[in-house]
């Protein structure tokens, strides 16, 4: 990968990590539920999946799990069905005014939770199996330049879950009240469910 090629992938990396996908609504209610450095920790778990993922792709396996419809299909089974779980206990939770009860909510739970979201997200696959290939130079190395790009991939997706974490804690700060918060309830629903729709769109 060369200089001019690298410029080339990092904007077009910085608008995928910052899309509102599926890990990047459940850093938003998140940050809701309890507040934005609690978020941004728990959204790290998601990043132990995406090495896994790069290393794979590094071994030249990626390719076998991209061919797999079935196993595909499994993982957006799975994966949607987590987050609309997660949207109807939005809707049932009973909410504090002040979000007691959710900032008590386990971190352990939380990094589960975008740990599974990840892993179950088989878009995050394609990104690495059908992106990262094209700024390949088959003529070098492709171990460090998955390294270079897996690098940069990380750094700005560690960025994008501080921002949907914050953004989550400046919503909950407009919404104190105790009627508001039913809608805010409802909102992280509707976020949840959003974020499961995107996972099963092919």
């Amino acid at each position: 990968m060369s200089v001019a090629q690298w410029w080339i992938f990092l904007p077009a990396c910085i608008g995928m990590n910052f899309f509102p996908g599926p890990n990047n609504l459940v850093a938003l209610v998140h940050g809701i539920r309890t507040n934005a450095r609690r978020a941004t920790v728990a959204g790290l778990a998601r990043l132990p999946v995406m090495m896994v993922m790069l290393v794979l792709l590094a071994v030249g396996l990626e390719a076998l799990l991209a061919r797999s419809a079935v196993a595909f299909q499994w993982l957006r089974i799975i994966g949607a069905g987590y987050l609309l779980w997660m949207a109807w206990q939005s809707l049932h939770a009973v909410v504090s005014t002040h979000f007691d009860l959710e900032v008590r909510k386990s971190l352990r739970l939380m990094a589960r939770s975008e740990a599974l979201v990840a892993f179950t997200n088989p878009k995050l696959i394609l990104i690495f199996y059908a992106f990262f290939p094209q700024f390949i130079d088959p003529v070098k190395p492709v171990v460090p330049q998955v390294i270079l790009m897996g690098g940069t991939f990380i750094v700005i997706e560690i960025a994008a879950i501080g921002l949907y974490a914050f953004g989550g804690r400046w919503l909950q700060e407009r919404f104190e009240d105790g009627q508001s918060s039913k809608w805010l309830s409802r909102f992280t629903a509707a976020a949840l469910t959003a974020a499961a729709g995107l996972i099963l769109v092919p």
